[in-house]
């Protein structure tokens, strides 16, 4: 793989299952990935009815296996950072369903890749919403809700079933002008529908490439005026009392979250906590125990689960 001209990636596919996708894209970034690709097989199937333009390129190969991938710098050292990912990948196998697990490998010029992942990823219909790529021509039915999105390097496309989740529920959540917060708001998809709903929302994610591009989405979409963004972790220095809280990060990641989520909400306030993997459902129902909410509603697609958890007293929303 010698570099022939202009900045060379390493292109890492990794052959595994939805159920096991969000651990394995952790560690590509963990090693080094600035941002990943989901390649759903799924996504070809239900894209056959589409327009000619508006289908997804099958990927070089014919395979048609679940692939998470990202690009690592061509530079020394990358061998051994792709011998830890498969050696970490084996680990996986003793509490989710890896799959192969077998890793790619291919060399990108900067040019080819920077746009590769586009190709992916397609218009998506949830519950009211249509969620489009900025690139592509809307098409939006009466009573549909749309969302024009450019994820770039940030989690949300509305295509994971966490995120999928989440806006199926949130129509029954919000209310005109109550106060919401975003917690992990990614490439912001969640806060911009929650304030195409009436929402006031504050975005918020740890990563300033994230709130970077939430914010470019959330002027995309015209709903600035009802959505502020913070690079911040969780909850920190957030102190308004909210109606809403959305947190669809991981399962650790809400645990860590339920006891400030606890004192940042009004009595009655709603958690709508969602990327929770079903091996780890019990851990967070007990968390949410423990911390005063009451779970009020689940919802499941696929290997994930959603929960409404309420805040001491009556759901207000």
């Amino acid at each position: 793989m010698d570099q022939i001209g202009g900045r060379a990636w390493v292109e890492v596919m990794i052959a595994t299952t939805p159920a096991a996708g969000e651990r394995v894209a952790e560690l590509l970034i963990e090693a080094g990935c600035g941002g990943v690709v989901y390649e759903d097989p799924r996504l070809f199937e239900t894209a056959k009815d589409q327009p000619v333009e508006l289908q997804p390129t099958v990927p070089s190969g014919g395979n048609r296996s679940f692939r998470v991938g990202g690009y690592l710098p061509l530079h020394d050292g990358w061998q051994e950072k792709i011998e830890w990912l498969q050696a970490e990948v084996d680990k996986l196998r003793a509490f989710l369903p890896v799959g192969s697990g077998e890793i790619t490998l291919r060399k990108r010029q900067e040019e080819d890749w920077a746009t590769a992942w586009k190709a992916y990823y397609q218009p998506e219909r949830v519950g009211k919403f249509v969620v489009t790529p900025s690139w592509l021509p809307p098409t939006v039915e009466s009573g549909e809700i749309l969302i024009t999105l450019d994820p770039g390097m940030a989690f949300g496309t509305g295509n994971h079933p966490t995120t999928k989740l989440c806006l199926e529920l949130l129509p029954e959540l919000v209310r005109e002008g109550m106060l919401v917060y975003d917690v992990g708001t990614g490439s912001g998809i969640l806060a911009i529908a929650a304030a195409k709903l009436g929402a006031r929302v504050i975005a918020v994610d740890l990563d300033p490439v994230a709130t970077a591009v939430a914010a470019e989405n959330i002027t995309r979409n015209q709903v600035q005026g009802q959505v502020s963004v913070r690079t911040a972790n969780l909850l920190d220095g957030l102190r308004d009392p909210a109606d809403l809280i959305i947190a669809n990060i991981i399962a650790d990641v809400i645990i860590e979250l339920l006891p400030a989520a606890a004192n940042r909400l009004k009595p009655g306030g709603v958690l709508l906590a969602s990327g929770i993997i079903d091996q780890k459902a019990s851990q967070v129902r007990a968390a949410c125990a423990a911390a005063g909410f009451t779970i009020r509603k689940s919802q499941a697609r696929e290997d994930w689960q959603a929960y409404l958890a309420v805040r001491d007293g009556e759901c207000n929303v």
